[in-house]
């Protein structure tokens, strides 16, 4: 039986297989840290709405920042939206070295950055933001299976 379910579930055998299977996973939160930035800046300085792929968390930055202040570029909240891409980006570090703890902390945090991002209804950034927690668990799983086989 247990060998019918090994043959059905194809997980990686070999030790460098799982980390490359968890760095694959942990190079989510780097590629969610520059498409955000690359977000932050369209909207701050190109005057476009958010993207596909930006953060709720610098969605609502971007809206409490707009409301109070009438300059078209406001600094402190590209800074504050530099800092949230930053934090993805030590997790990203931290989870590429084997941290479950950065690994659990960023699925938590983009979890509830896809929760901000239903109550703005945008369904296909929340859609993006289900894809990416995929693959971030999938890393996490990964990231386990190199010192417990039976995760």
């Amino acid at each position: 039986m247990e060998q019918a379910m090994g043959e059905i579930v194809q997980q990686p055998q070999t030790a460098e297989a799982k980390v490359a299977a968890m760095e694959r996973g942990a190079s989510w939160f780097f590629w969610i840290s520059a498409l955000s930035v690359i977000n932050s800046l369209s909207v701050t300085f190109g005057g476009l709405s958010d993207m596909l792929f930006g953060l709720g968390g610098t969605r609502v930055v971007d809206e409490t920042f707009r409301q109070s202040t009438l300059a078209g570029v406001n600094s402190a909240g590209l800074s504050f939206n530099l800092a949230i891409a930053g934090l993805f980006a030590l997790l990203g570090f931290y989870a590429r070295k084997g941290s479950d703890i950065a690994f659990v902390l960023g699925i938590f945090l983009y979890a509830i950055d896809a929760m901000i991002l239903i109550g703005f209804r945008d369904v296909f950034a929340f859609g993006f933001h289900l894809v990416a927690l995929f693959y971030m668990f999938n890393g996490l799983l990964a990231s386990r299976r190199r010192l417990d086989p039976s995760v």
